[in-house]
């Protein structure tokens, strides 16, 4: 009997979008798909997209590997209206690791004006301080491989080999919203090599 109900619903259902099209055809207007739809991009690898094209702007990496370049370094930079620090760093094969710690306070980083070893340095793809502090220091952080010898792309698909992820609890929803990045001359995603 619930499968009469549920038949006779889906019935009664299809005779009234039928009713509904034909109305709207009579009318001139037509419905239509769009010919492309956009995929979403992970919210972390739009971050690392976001960063990498601020790096490419100021000429601090190149997609083009070249021996004599600088391959290490950090940014502090804006991302999204807030305070951040883009990291990279060659790990051989012309590939880098891109780190984004957006939402980055210096201030408030309980390491950041020590000596020594325990100084923040920006040479790790997380900040050095123990994640219970990172609430006080850091909205996200995230990490990627960026190839560059077999074509030009992010390693990984979606949130696929992304790693050393945080996210403090107050700005994930505005993370998760935040304008989709068109990347500079590479593709946000690609092959993982290991």
């Amino acid at each position: 009997m619930v499968f009469y109900v549920h038949i006779s619903y889906w019935n009664a259902n299809k005779d009234a979008s039928q009713t509904n099209l034909k109305e709207n055809l009579e009318q001139g207007i037509t419905q239509t798909k769009p010919s492309t739809t956009q995929k979403a991009v992970n919210p972390y690898r739009n971050l690392l997209v976001a960063g990498i094209n601020i790096l490419l702007d100021k000429g601090l990496i190149s997609l083009d590997y070249s021996p004599t370049d600088n391959e290490d370094g950090h940014l502090f930079t804006d991302l999204f209206g807030y305070p951040s620090v883009v990291l990279w760093q060659d790990i051989g094969y012309e590939e880098l690791r891109i780190s984004v710690w957006w939402k980055y306070d210096h201030s408030q980083h309980p390491q950041a004006n020590l000596s020594g070893n325990s100084r923040e340095r920006f040479t790790t793809t997380s900040p050095l301080a123990k994640r219970q502090h990172y609430k006080k220091i850091v909205g996200v952080t995230t990490t990627a491989w960026f190839e560059r010898k077999t074509g030009k792309f992010i390693q990984g698909k979606g949130k696929e080999r992304i790693y050393d992820i945080y996210t403090r609890n107050v700005d994930k929803e505005e993370l998760f919203n935040l304008p989709t990045q068109i990347a500079k001359g590479y593709k946000t995603e690609g092959e993982f090599f290991f």
